[in-house]
C-alpha cells in the first residue's frame, strides 16, 4: 500500500492523503494452488509453513515446518490413490502430495520435532502388482516437542 495524492473528487474529501491500493482491482487467480501443482492449501490457510520435498536413493521424504504446532495437533493420512494430507487440528493448514507409484506404503513413518513434521516413504524396489488399495489410512507422528 502506498500513500499518494488524491485527486479531486475522489476519496475524502477532508482527507486529501488516502490509502491506495494498486491491486484493488487486479484479478487475481481463484487458487494459488493453480500455481503449484501437487500442493492443496486449505481455505483461510494462516500458518506460515514452509513444505520441502526430497527424494533420496531410497525414500521420499517430506519435510513440513509448522511452527506452534505439536505431533498431537497434526493429522497425518494416507488417502485413496496414494495421497499424502497433512493438516493440522485447528484446520488453519491442510496440504496433499501424490506420493509416487515406486513408494513403500506399508512403511510409511511421519515424526515431529522441533516443529517440524517429517514423513519418510521408502522406495520400492519393484512397483507393486495390481490396483492401489482404496483405504484412508492415519498415520501416528512419533516425537516430542
Amino acid at each position: 500500500m502506498s500513500i499518494v495524492p488524491m485527486n479531486q473528487g475522489e476519496g475524502n474529501p477532508s482527507n486529501p492523503f488516502a490509502l491506495w491500493d494498486p491491486f484493488l482491482d487486479f484479478p487475481l487467480p481463484p487458487s494459488i494452488s493453480s500455481f503449484f501443482p501437487g500442493f492443496e492449501f486449505g481455505s483461510g490457510s494462516s500458518v506460515n509453513t514452509r513444505v520441502d520435498w526430497t527424494e533420496t536413493p531410497r525414500a521420499y521424504v517430506w519435510k513440513v515446518a509448522l511452527p506452534g504446532f505439536t505431533n498431537e495437533d497434526v493429522l497425518v493420512e494416507l488417502q485413496d490413490e496414494r495421497v499424502l494430507q497433512v493438516s493440522v487440528e485447528s484446520g488453519n493448514f491442510m496440504t496433499r502430495f501424490k506420493i509416487p507409484d515406486n513408494a513403500n506404503l506399508e512403511q510409511l513413518k511421519a515424526n515431529m520435532r522441533h516443529e517440524v513434521l517429517v514423513v519418510t516413504v521408502p522406495k520400492l524396489h519393484r512397483l507393486p502388482p495390481g490396483p492401489a488399495n482404496r483405504n484412508v489410512r492415519v498415520v501416528q507422528i512419533d516425537g516430542t516437542d
